[in-house]
């Protein structure tokens, strides 16, 4: 954490996964919301893939970095 100790901070507030347009089975589109919060202020983050790790992972890189950049 020397490197990055704001990351410390952060805190995952809520995560949720929606599947978008269901009626298409294993083609639905996953999108996956990731609220975030330094203490001080929250924000919101989304990741769309097809694959729901990989939603969930775009979605929380996206968190910290802008946790990061916004420090």
């Amino acid at each position: 954490m020397s490197v990055f100790p704001g990351l410390a901070a952060l805190d995952l507030v809520d995560f949720k996964v929606r599947i978008v347009a269901g009626s298409h089975g294993t083609d639905a589109v996953t999108r996956v919301l990731v609220e975030t919060s330094d203490g001080r202020r929250e924000w919101t983050t989304v990741g769309v893939h097809g694959n729901v790790i990989e939603a969930s992972w775009l979605a929380l890189h996206d968190a910290v970095r802008y946790g990061l950049l916004h420090e």
